[in-house]
């Protein structure tokens, strides 16, 4: 067992490994400040770094780095585009890469420093910061025990004022602005409504393709090959079952495209009869006999990181796994002993698994995957009976296909 942890550690790390040596590039192109667009690979990067500089390689040369003020600006296939803008922040004027979420009417940029969250909107040439800056705010009151002084955070709610100056020709879009709130999608959803509003002539364009939760649907099957053990022994009884999945996919970060979190169903079913050699009662050696039968329905919570890489994605997963034990047959019993034991079998589980595979895009942005992972789960309480101290270890190879539905 401790043999196959640490094969499989030992591929993940090959796979980041690999990973940080192709560094996230994607095909993209860069904007001189002569406005010629010059097509290259580009590395995708947090919105922190990403506006701060852009690490462009041409024709296979060596990496250059770019500055805002070495070119107009950078945009990356199928993900973000970024335009060289003077802003000022905190007094302090600078120059910096902004995120182009909105082009129309009126023109949308986000950014991000080590601290806070900045949205600009332009109109013409005039660029303004929305903000909702929080300040201490004292209110003095009274009580039963006479004045108290109260403090409490308050929204400067700056950038509905902005919005309110902005969008003044449409009533419509006036009436959005009380209940829209200082973040990425709000304020780009305004922006675009304020557009169709006011123009009928031009297309809003929005860069933001990847800033939108997307969902997926991934159907999968494979074969689940399960150990049963007891603790303190070193007995485990084997046997492999099909496995069928159905998990939903949910890219929800706009600054790491690459991490997914992932939940659904899984079903399979376990099928264990054997002996076990043990010391767990007053450290003297008993052997039980131990039959469980059961189907497992299991519901988990995973963390994936995909590779940036075109066609063929490797990825890495982690999982917290809830177990639900269904139609479950079960017995244990000492060997010396003629009575069953009365020990109750818990109908939930829980564990965790690690993860690694390999997807294949195809044209349509829908995927075929391979995966292979490795779990361990124990019984959701222990209260000293024999069956509270299994333990079971999988190792799980599936297939499957994942189709955008969202």
């Amino acid at each position: 067992m401790k043999k196959k942890i640490f094969l499989i550690l030992l591929i993940l790390t090959q796979f980041i490994m690999t990973g940080k040596a192709q560094k996230g590039y994607r095909p993209g192109y860069i904007i001189t400040n002569d406005s010629v667009i010059i097509q290259g690979q580009i590395k995708l990067q947090s919105n922190i770094q990403n506006s701060k500089n852009c690490e462009f390689i041409e024709s296979n040369q060596n990496v250059r780095n770019y500055t805002p003020d070495d070119i107009k600006g950078y945009r990356i296939e199928h993900s973000r585009y970024y335009v060289s803008k003077d802003v000022v922040i905190d007094s302090l004027k600078q120059r910096v890469f902004l995120e182009y979420l909105v082009h129309g009417i009126v023109d949308l940029f986000y950014y991000k420093d080590q601290n806070k969250e900045y949205y600009f909107i332009q109109k013409g040439n005039q660029l303004l910061m929305l903000s909702n800056t929080a300040s201490l705010v004292t209110v003095k009151k009274n009580g039963k025990e006479g004045e108290y002084e109260e403090t409490y955070l308050k929204n400067s709610n700056q950038y509905k004022r902005i919005l309110q100056y902005i969008f003044q020709e449409s009533p419509d879009v006036l009436k959005e602005i009380p209940t829209t709130s200082f973040d990425y999608r709000p304020l780009i959803k305004i922006t675009k409504d304020y557009h169709k509003a006011v123009c009928k002539d031009n297309t809003c364009i929005d860069f933001t393709r990847s800033t939108f939760k997307s969902l997926d649907l991934e159907p999968s099957f494979g074969f689940i090959n399960s150990w049963l053990g007891l603790k303190t022994s070193k007995n485990y009884t084997s046997n492999i079952k099909p496995y069928f999945g159905l998990l939903l996919r949910l890219k929800p970060f706009k600054s790491y495209t690459m991490w997914n979190f992932l939940t659904g169903l899984n079903y399979s079913s376990n099928d264990f009869h054997g002996d076990y050699d043990n010391t767990l009662y007053d450290g003297y050696h008993q052997k039980y006999h131990i039959n469980t039968e059961y189907s497992v329905l299991s519901i988990p919570l995973t963390v994936d990181y995909s590779f940036p890489f075109e066609k063929l994605q490797p990825f890495v997963s982690m999982s917290y796994n809830n177990v639900l034990i269904l139609k479950a047959k079960y017995s244990a019993q000492r060997i010396d002993n003629y009575y069953p034991l009365d020990s109750p079998f818990r109908v939930y589980q829980f564990g965790v698994s690690l993860g690694l595979g390999l997807r294949y895009i195809l044209e349509n942005k829908s995927y075929f995957f391979l995966k292979n992972d490795f779990g361990y789960r124990i019984p959701g309480a222990n209260f000293g009976y024999v069956l509270d101290n299994t333990r079971v270890y999988s190792d799980l190879i599936t297939i499957g296909y994942g189709i955008k539905i969202k």
